[in-house]
C-alpha cells in the first residue's frame, strides 16, 4: 500500500511539474544562468529607477504616502495587511506632488505593506505604525 501512494504521488508531482514547464502564461523568458545559479531576467522587468516613493508615520496607526510623477500615466495605490488582504486601492492619474495620509488606526496588527505602480513599474514597501 504504500508503495502505491508513493509511486501515485510520484506520477502526480511529475506531472504537475511537466505542465508547469509547459504553461506560458505567466511565464518569463531568462536571460541566462550563471554557474553560481544566479538568474538574469530582461532589462526591462527591473523597478522603475526614476519612480520612488516615501512612508511616514504621523501617528498611531496613521502614516502619509508621498511621491512625485512627472507623467500623467495611472498610478494605484495599494495597502494590505500583515496576512496580505487588501485594505485599500487608490488609483492616482494627475501629474505632480502627490501626498495623503491614510488612517488605519483600526486594523491590528499595525504593520501594512503599501504597493505602489502602474502598468510598467511597481515599488512595494512596508510600515510599522505603532
Amino acid at each position: 500500500m504504500t508503495r502505491v501512494l508513493l509511486i501515485l504521488s510520484f506520477f502526480c508531482f511529475t506531472l504537475s511539474f511537466s505542465y508547469a514547464q509547459k504553461s506560458k502564461r505567466d511565464s518569463v523568458e531568462v536571460e541566462s544562468i550563471e554557474r553560481e545559479g544566479r538568474v538574469n531576467y530582461p532589462k526591462k522587468l527591473l523597478v522603475n529607477p526614476e519612480f520612488d516613493f516615501k512612508l511616514k508615520k504621523t501617528e498611531t496607526g496613521m502614516f502619509t504616502i508621498s511621491f512625485y510623477k512627472e507623467n500623467n500615466k495611472s498610478t494605484t495605490i495599494k495597502i494590505y495587511d500583515l496576512i496580505g488582504n487588501l485594505i485599500k486601492q487608490e488609483t492616482v492619474s494627475e501629474s505632480g506632488l502627490f501626498t495623503k495620509e491614510y488612517d488605519l488606526r483600526y486594523y491590528n496588527p499595525k504593520f501594512f505593506i503599501v504597493e505602489a505602480g502602474g502598468s510598467q513599474y511597481n515599488k512595494t514597501k512596508s510600515i510599522i505604525v505603532e
